[in-house]
C-alpha cells in the first residue's frame, strides 16, 4: 500500500509473510514507513488501519510488528491500535553505526 501526495510517494506499507513454516500461515508482519519530512503528522495511522483490515479481512489470526529502540513515535502509535510488547531483541540492529535493540509487538484479531 502506498500513499501519494502531489505525485511523491510519502508512505508505504505492507503485510509479509512471518515464516515460511505452515504452523505460521495465519500470521503476517507489518512494516510502514513514512517519509521523514511527512513525519510526525499523523499520516501513518491511517494507512495502517487499512493493513490491519485488510489482514483481518483475510483471515490472519495474529500481526506482529519489530520497532527499532529510541522509535517511541511507532511503538505509542501500535499499542493505540491493541499492539502489546511481546519481547525485546538485544542488538541485532544496525542504524547510523549503532547497535540498536528491537522491540516485538503483537497484535491478536478474534
Amino acid at each position: 500500500m502506498i500513499a501519494e501526495q502531489d505525485g511523491h510517494i510519502i508512505t508505504w506499507g505492507s503485510l509479509s509473510k512471518w515464516s515460511d513454516r505452515c504452523a505460521y500461515t495465519d500470521t503476517a508482519e507489518v512494516s510502514l514507513y513514512v517519509k521523514e519530512t511527512y513525519q510526525r503528522k499523523g499520516i501513518g495511522t491511517q494507512p495502517l488501519i487499512q493493513l490491519l483490515n485488510e489482514g483481518k479481512k483475510q483471515g490472519l489470526h495474529a500481526v506482529i510488528a519489530r520497532i527499532t529502540e529510541g522509535n517511541t513515535r511507532s511503538l505509542s502509535l501500535l499499542q493505540s491500535l491493541g499492539f502489546f510488547y511481546i519481547g525485546t531483541m538485544k542488538e541485532i540492529g544496525v542504524k547510523f553505526g549503532k547497535r540498536l535493540d528491537v522491540y516485538l509487538l503483537e497484535k491478536l484479531f478474534s
